[in-house]
């Protein structure tokens, strides 16, 4: 095998996993479902270069099979910060595909809420999804599979995620590329291609693209961070407020800041008069936008 290898430049994806006898029920229902495959044999798992006739299933294939042993994704729900551990649970030991699933399901418990007027159910998530999904895909995609066992980071927060991925950018890839010109250089061509079949990415290098837009009417925007070993994305927490005045505005960054604020610091650090700032957070609060607590001269505003 070492002599087949030797003359071949192949990407970690590509390489043999040495591992037989691989399982891929989830690749296989959505590979019939989006592009109606009737079964998924070694000519289809060649194709995609999950399997080579010469040395068997590559790190790709045990990846998108049932009996994937690469270290997965570690997500935590905390409480109002990092100190307060409300539900932790990692995703590993199965399939790429089903660790993508099971994230997603756990961002829709967290983020999503139902308000129910008369007859009609209405379903909101307070993340866009596309920017949930994107992160995600380009997380699992893009990271380097050949640290030990380092996990993707998934940070739930009140107020935002938080995305770590393991291994800082490929070769001939650097932060301007990555970030403002939206340049692409899949470290794992492979996976990205099966992601990108099953209509799980759109297309290569738009991901940042594709989170920032999903945010272009929000107040908020998602910030990118980049270290030597590792990749970070947060994605705040929005309400789709986007009429709102910039005087509102000031005042509804200050509360997502501060979580509780009573008037006069609001007043203080938005500049305000006395009733101008009494009027806006009336205005914000027959809105449903913040609300108060306390009594008297304790009074607080948060928002909702």
């Amino acid at each position: 095998m070492d002599m087949i290898l030797k003359d071949r430049n192949l990407t970690f994806d590509q390489l043999p996993c040495k591992k037989e006898d691989l399982t891929f029920p989830t690749l296989e229902k959505l590979l019939q479902k989006k592009i109606g495959l009737e079964t998924l044999g070694k000519d289809t798992m060649t194709t995609f270069d999950l399997y080579d006739k010469s040395y068997g299933y590559t790190n790709a294939g045990l990846l998108f099979s049932s009996e994937n042993s690469f270290p997965g994704v570690d997500i935590v729900r905390f409480g109002t910060d990092h100190n307060e551990i409300l539900a932790r649970r990692t995703l590993e030991k199965q399939s790429v595909l089903d660790i993508y699933n099971d994230a997603c399901d756990l961002f829709f418990l967290f983020y999503s809420s139902e308000r129910i007027e008369g007859m009609e159910r209405t379903v909101s998530l307070r993340i866009p999804e596309v920017a949930f999904r994107e992160a995600l895909a380009n997380a699992l995609v893009h990271r380097d599979w050949s640290i030990g066992n380092a996990r993707i980071q998934i940070a739930m927060l009140e107020d935002r995620i938080e995305i770590i991925s393991p291994g800082g950018f490929p070769e001939n890839m650097n932060e301007t590329l990555y970030f403002q010109d939206f340049y692409s250089v899949p470290r794992n061509p492979h996976i990205a291609y099966v992601f990108l079949r099953l209509g799980l990415i759109e297309r290569f290098g738009t991901g940042v693209r594709r989170i920032l837009n999903s945010y272009q009417n929000e107040i908020v925007k998602p910030s990118f961070h980049a270290t030597e070993n590792t990749i970070s994305v947060t994605l705040p927490v929005v309400n789709q407020l986007t009429d709102l005045s910039p005087d509102q505005q000031k005042i509804y960054l200050f509360l997502m800041e501060k979580k509780f604020a009573g008037r006069q610091a609001i007043e203080d650090h938005c500049g305000f008069s006395r009733s101008k700032t009494t009027n806006l957070l009336n205005q914000l609060m027959a809105a449903h936008i913040i609300g108060r607590t306390g009594n008297s001269r304790s009074v607080e505003y948060f928002l909702l």
